[in-house]
């Protein structure tokens, strides 16, 4: 004989007396954004996809232009960024940035998606 109960969000679960286990499910939906990188990816040495092939598939999906930075390190292997982002920041402090504060929280196998964000300040006293 199967009974029903209400489960921790407020829904009916049918349930057997015997049973003592209950499944749920809990799934996030959201829509693909084109492209899949925001700012920019860091690409572990033992990742699933390298550099070249992310480059070639964002070629596919947006006409926005990136640039890819090859690393000889033991964790990172190469990223990729935004043109436009590379251009404000510069080649040197974000490679400096990533090796510093990125890698040590990063294992060989991942690919890690960077959030840039930059403010400049400019000023004119002509």
């Amino acid at each position: 004989m199967s009974t029903s109960r209400r489960n921790k969000n407020g829904h009916a679960s049918a349930t057997h007396p015997h049973d003592t286990n209950e499944k749920f499910i809990r799934v996030r939906v959201r829509a693909l954004e084109i492209p899949p990188i925001k700012d920019g990816l860091v690409i572990g040495k033992d990742a699933a996809i390298g550099g070249e092939a992310m480059t070639r598939t964002l070629r596919l999906m947006t006409n926005e232009k990136f640039d890819r930075i090859t690393l000889k390190d033991d964790i990172v292997q190469e990223l990729i960024v935004r043109s436009a982002v590379l251009r404000k920041v510069g080649r040197d402090r974000l490679v400096s940035f990533v090796l510093k504060r990125v890698k040590p929280i990063m294992t060989e196998s991942e690919l890690l998606m960077l959030d840039i964000e930059i403010e400049l300040v400019i000023e004119d006293t002509a």
